[in-house]
C-alpha cells in the first residue's frame, strides 16, 4: 500500500516504454524487501544463490537485474515477472471484461517465493483488495463516461510529441505518466485491422 502511495516525482521519473505491434512495459518503483529481486531479503538471497550455481554470477546478475513493473503482451496479456504474476484480459462485451489472475512458481526456487506469490495476488487482484479498489473505480467511472452522449473522443494525449525512440526499436515516455503505451496499442489494433504500415 505504501509504494502505491508514492508522489508524483516518482511516477514522472518511472520509466515507460512502448514496444513495436503494441507491446509495452512499465520500470519499476517498488522498494518492498519481499517482492523485489534486487534487495536482501533472506529468501531472494536463497534463490539468488541457487539461480547462481546454476548459471554463473553474471547471468543471475543479468537475470535479477531486470526490473520492471508490468509487461503489456499485446493484445491481451499483462505479465509481472518481478511477482510472478500474470493476468489474461478477456473483453466479453463492449461493458464486460474478465481478468484472470495466475501466480507462478519458479523452479528451483524456495517454497516460501512461491508463498509470498499467493500473497501478493491476493491483495492486489480480488475485488476487495485495497490496491485494485481505486483501478476498479477508474474502469467504471470511465465507462460509464463512454455512455454519455458529450462526446465521441477519449483522450489519449498525455506525453504526445515528447516521446523519445531508442537503440532497441521501442520508443520510451519522456514522464513514467505518458500514454505512449495506450497509443501504441491503438496504433497496432488499427494495424492489424487495416493492414496499414
Amino acid at each position: 500500500m505504501l509504494q502505491n502511495g508514492a508522489p508524483p516525482e516518482l511516477w514522472e521519473s518511472t520509466g515507460l516504454w512502448a514496444a513495436p505491434y503494441g507491446h509495452s512495459f512499465m520500470g519499476d518503483y517498488h522498494t518492498d524487501s519481499r517482492l523485489v529481486t534486487a534487495l536482501d531479503h533472506p529468501v531472494f538471497r536463497e534463490y539468488r544463490t541457487a539461480l547462481e550455481r546454476r548459471v554463473g554470477a553474471e547471468a543471475a546478475a543479468r537475470i535479477l537485474g531486470v526490473s520492471r513493473w508490468n509487461s503489456i503482451v499485446y493484445p491481451s496479456c499483462s505479465f509481472m515477472s518481478q511477482f510472478r504474476q500474470l493476468r489474461i484480459v478477456q473483453p466479453l462485451a463492449v461493458d464486460r471484461t474478465l481478468v484472470s489472475a495466475y501466480s507462478f512458481r519458479l523452479g528451483g526456487a524456495p517454497e516460501q517465493m512461491f508463498r509470498d506469490t499467493v500473497a501478493f495476488a491476493n491483495v492486489v487482484n480480488g475485488t476487495g483488495s485495497p490496491v485494485l479498489t481505486d483501478d476498479l473505480e477508474v474502469y467504471e467511472r470511465a465507462q460509464h463516461g463512454l455512455t454519455t452522449a458529450r462526446s465521441d473522443w477519449v483522450y489519449l494525449g498525455r506525453g504526445h510529441g515528447s516521446d523519445l525512440p531508442d537503440e532497441h526499436r521501442t520508443w520510451r515516455g519522456k514522464t513514467g505518466t505518458s500514454e505512449i503505451h495506450i497509443r501504441n496499442q491503438l496504433a497496432a489494433w488499427v494495424r492489424y485491422l487495416t493492414d496499414e504500415p
